[in-house]
This record gives structure tokens, C-alpha cells and sequence, in this order.
């Protein structure tokens, strides 16, 4: 099944899904529960029902450019500080696409700025 942003629920597993990487923050390092030092990057990413953040981890960072194509395979939802995040396990998959009727940057971003401005979320 492919899902879309709007289809995303909190603790879904097996989600294929084609997204927009429409914003790349800085990596920075945290140190986990195992007690080992990670480096982690929040990803914002969208298609046309909306936007959610992708959380990637140490070798994963690098996978990733804003304005690429992605598809995520085998990726699950959890939600962190009351909002859905996007994340790719041990078993999770992205892998860059070429195609040209998936929007763009701009395209997505500006119908997030007309929602908010109708009062409607698309994220």
C-alpha cells in the first residue's frame, strides 16, 4: 500500500510512501539510551495532502538533499512532543526518484501557506 502524508497514523508499520524533501535542519548529536553518541537530523518532508518531519539517523543523514524525490519503504510512524514523525528502522528503505509530475519545493510549500491562511492543516 502506498500511503500519502494525510493517511500517516501514529504506530503504523510497513509505510511506502513518495515524499518531497522540502527542508534539511543541521545534524546534531545525542547520546541514547544504549549510551553511545548518534547523530540525528529532522527531515521535513511532503506530497500533496501535506508535510510531516522524518527523523534519519547516523548513516541515513547523508541519503538525503532538500529538493530530492524519495521513496520510503518499510519506514513506521511513532509521534514525539505531540506530533507525527516519519521514521526509517533498521529494515526501513529511501531511495531517490526521477520524475517530473510530482511537485515541486515551491508547489508544496505554498499550498501549506494557503491552508494555514484558510485556517485548514495540511500537515
Amino acid at each position: 500500500m502506498l500511503y500519502t502524508v494525510r493517511g500517516l497514523e501514529d504506530r503504523v508499520k510497513g509505510v511506502n510512501i513518495r515524499l518531497r524533501v522540502l527542508k534539511k535542519e543541521k545534524p546534531r548529536t545525542v547520546i541514547t539510551k544504549d549510551g553511545f553518541d548518534h547523530e540525528v537530523v529532522d527531515v521535513l518532508v511532503g506530497d500533496i495532502t501535506g508535510t510531516v518531519i522524518m527523523t534519519l539517523w547516523d548513516d541515513l543523514i547523508n541519503k538525503v538533499q532538500q529538493g530530492e524525490l524519495i521513496d520510503v519503504q518499510k519506514g513506521y510512524v511513532t509521534r514525539f512532543k505531540g506530533r507525527l514523525r516519519l521514521n526509517i528502522g533498521k529494515y526501513g528503505l529511501i531511495e531517490k526518484i526521477e520524475e517530473n509530475t510530482f511537485p515541486s519545493i515551491e508547489q508544496l510549500l505554498h499550498r501549506k501557506r494557503i491552508s494555514k491562511k484558510s485556517g485548514k492543516s495540511s500537515s
